[in-house]
């Protein structure tokens, strides 16, 4: 093949990409499409190797996989060897049992697996994983297994069968993916059968299923829209955009456009992508796509919150430096090794499959030990209370159970019946249900009885399209009817905010119209205002690693600011402020999550039995305030 250093520059430009994404510098809020152009620009390399193999009729699958695994393993296997070390000394055992979970996956190529199993990708325990970037490596691995082989399966019958049945997977692939990502996004995002089309799109242009352009001019149109679509995605894409799906067109088109009007000649966009800084960064891509998500977190780890913008620049310049020793000393030696045996396919996938066991194997003995407790001679982990309480599956619907699951407000209710009084609704998300505990305490003294409407990741937003919650519309558009039918006079309204808003003037919108339509219904509002978030997984191993009964919150009172502007009318608390006192030196406010009592929270932000009815007993006077509708 010719070497394109516009290609490394498209490269330089997918992990800047996701580096500032993955260092939350809030414009990059879409930049976690650098992997779909790392796809693509994957699948047209591949593509092209295996199509002038073939051509030649010297296509062999060993000497492919041998120049795959020297391309990925080593600089892979060195940076799993160095965060398995570091994971020894920083993480507590329930994160190194998780963690070695996650280890051994990697090793096998089936973290993306592992993660559809277990997780979703933004959700803040996902965000302490070390490993999580490495799903897409799992899904180029595994388009590595299936591609070579279907190409031999069919190499008698020449490129115009190659590229139809290329068509046909793409397409087949994309109606999966725009099929999976509303009722199935996590398996949208991770499995290979919805992301395989934006590997092949870049493969079908090595086989020449689009035409060259011709002349300079479509040449310039073609590059401009596609650099454009890249960056479009880049700055307007967010978290909560459901994806891939649709959305991944736009990344995923441009880089195909960028990459084929490269091929037919110099473009404008080409010789930006071709500028030696640039080109340098692209080389180092692979390097520093490795390593920089677990500096990223264990930097987190061991500072017990965000970084600083200061902390941040400085973490860049380590990344910096590590993926490029990591280029030099690991990458370039091994793809080109001076070592006959080096060379031999037959060492290579000895001395792959001893490695592969080895880490594999200290995976499987961190699980099996449970994460070697022993390190730690008091550590003794202890069960919270207080999810078991949400009621789940009935007045608090998980992801997958239809709004008509809901039973009503008799099997609802919290507390017993008082008659005569009006009824209040508790309305929202996990960050809702996680007061009922709270709730059920105080529930006899209210003037009022009060009903649980909650469901997981469903904020209390009319017309709210969400993410991974597919029924969540549905659900909150039956609110007003039974507001209605009910007699309900009272509403209480709380979520984890920040997942849904941000400060996206639609959402905020979207929510001033709900609290205008029940103040318009003659409903008296209590917004509750986020609880603090922190970066921790357990609240105990926090106060044991970090030896402190305090702990940075990653929301606090400005995040409310928003919030309070977009529900006027409605009566606001603040609910961080029986936590939280502002630190004077950082810009995130430090938290309390414990007293002699027991922990506030459970995990990472949902209050404990504890802390629910700490806060609840704190505000009890607000929500008994008189409603005037009844003349109280």
């Amino acid at each position: 093949m010719t070497y394109r250093p516009d290609i490394d520059g498209l490269r330089a430009v997918s992990i800047l990409s996701v580096l500032l994404f993955h260092a939350k510098f809030p414009l990059f809020s879409g930049g976690y499409i650098g992997v779909d152009v790392f796809f693509v620009i994957s699948g047209y390399l591949i593509g092209s190797i295996v199509l002038n193999d073939a051509q030649r009729g010297s296509f062999s699958l060993a000497d492919f996989y041998v120049r795959r695994i020297r391309r990925i393993l080593p600089a892979l296997f060195a940076a799993l060897a160095v965060t398995a070390v570091l994971a020894l000394f920083l993480l507590s055992p329930q994160e190194l049992k998780s963690f070695s979970q996650n280890l051994a996956a990697t090793t096998l190529f089936s973290s993306n697996i592992v993660y559809y199993l277990k997780s979703g990708y933004f959700e803040n325990a996902a965000e302490m994983n070390p490993l999580l970037h490495t799903w897409s490596l799992g899904v180029e691995q595994q388009f590595y297994i299936v591609f070579p082989l279907a190409l031999l399966a069919l190499l008698p019958y020449g490129r115009l069968v190659w590229v139809a049945v290329l068509l046909t997977a793409a397409a087949a692939s994309f109606a999966l993916s725009v099929f999976l990502v509303r009722d199935h996004p996590v398996a949208a995002f991770y499995l290979l059968p919805p992301r395989l089309w934006e590997l092949v799109l870049g493969a079908l242009l090595a086989f020449g299923a689009v035409p060259d352009f011709r002349g300079r001019a479509a040449r310039e149109l073609a590059s401009t829209l596609g650099a454009a679509l890249i960056l479009v995605s880049v700055f307007a894409l967010t978290e909560a955009t459901a994806f891939p799906g649709y959305a991944a067109l736009l990344p995923c088109l441009g880089a195909a456009l960028v990459i084929h009007a490269g091929r037919s000649g110099r473009t404008a966009v080409g010789t930006m992508l071709t500028l030696r800084p640039v080109v340098f960064i692209g080389l180092i891509s692979y390097s520093m796509y490795i390593w920089h998500w677990p500096l990223m977190v264990f930097a987190r780890f061991y500072k017990g919150r965000d970084l600083t913008t200061r902390e941040t620049l400085i973490l860049l310049a380590i990344i910096a430096a590590v993926s490029l020793l990591s280029w030099r000393l690991i990458e370039i030696p091994f793809r080109k090794p001076r070592a006959e045996s080096g060379r031999r396919p037959s060492m290579v996938f000895a001395r792959t499959g001893w490695a592969m066991a080895g880490l594999a194997g200290v995976g499987l003995i961190g699980h099996l030990t449970n994460g070697l407790p022993q390190r730690f001679a008091d550590y003794a982990p202890q069960d919270i209370s207080g999810r078991e309480l949400y009621k789940e599956h009935t007045c608090f619907l998980e992801t997958d159970q239809p709004p008509e699951a809901w039973p009503g407000l008799e099997h609802c209710r919290i507390g017993s019946l008082k008659a005569e009084a009006p009824t209040a609704l508790l309305w929202g998300d996990s960050f809702a249900a996680h007061y009922v505990p709270g709730l059920q305490t105080v529930a006899d003294t209210l003037p009022f009885n009060i009903v649980q409407y909650t469901a997981s990741g469903c904020p209390p937003i009319k017309d709210l399209p969400v993410n991974a919650r597919p029924n969540c519309q549905e659900f909150n558009s039956r609110v007003e009817e039974i507001i209605d039918r009910n007699g309900i006079r009272i509403v209480i309204m709380a979520a984890r905010w920040e997942w849904y808003m941000d400060t996206n003037a639609l959402d905020l919108r979207r929510l001033h119209e709900t609290v205008d339509a029940l103040l318009n219904r003659g409903i008296r509002i209590v917004v509750l205002g986020q609880s603090p978030v922190f970066r921790f997984r357990n609240p105990y191993d926090h106060t044991y690693f970090m030896k402190s009964e305090r702990a940075y919150s990653i929301t606090g009172q400005a995040a409310d600011q928003p919030l309070i502007t977009a529900t006027r009318g409605a009566q606001f608390v603040d609910t961080s402020d029986y936590f939280c006192d502002p630190d004077p030196c950082k810009s995130l406010p430090l938290c309390r999550i414990r007293d002699d009592q027991g922990f506030y929270f459970l995990d990472q932000g949902h209050f404990s039995t504890h802390g629910s009815i700490l806060l609840v007993q704190s505000i009890q006077e607000i929500l008994s305030a008189p409603d005037p509708a009844y003349g109280e």
